[in-house]
């Protein structure tokens, strides 16, 4: 039998879809995810979001897609996803993937699954690795 010492890690992630009327900054995230400014969560709040915006630039965990389009959307995120997509081309679509080894709002954000819709913003966070 072998003992392992030292520190292990169940790191898990999700890819993230955004796709917003607004081109996205911290501030207009921060309202969008449902934060008030002067808030209880304000702090937390501002952590996800600078979490969810630096996280933007990494592209999405194990897919190599450069940029999104319908095909990749649809292959990550579904048919919902890729269809809101398809009918909002005018609108500015972002995506990356947040992990649970980040702050304690960013890993309740990396380890629940759901989907914000609105009328001018949508979020897609389902696509959770485990």
């Amino acid at each position: 039998m072998k003992i392992r010492m030292g520190f292990i890690t169940n790191s898990s992630s999700t890819n993230f879809l955004i796709i917003s009327k607004k081109e996205l900054t911290e501030d207009y995230l921060f309202k969008k995810l449902g934060f008030i400014k002067g808030g209880a969560l304000e702090e937390q709040g501002r952590q996800l979001c600078n979490s969810i915006m630096n996280a933007i630039e990494g592209g999405l965990r194990y897919y190599s897609y450069e940029m999104p389009d319908y095909e990749s959307i649809k292959k990550v995120f579904g048919n919902k996803s890729a269809n809101i997509y398809e009918n909002n081309k005018n609108k500015y679509v972002y995506w990356g993937y947040t992990g649970s080894d980040e702050d304690p709002i960013t890993q309740f954000f990396t380890t629940d699954s759901f989907e914000i819709k609105d009328k001018d913003f949508y979020l897609n966070g389902r696509s959770c690795v485990w």
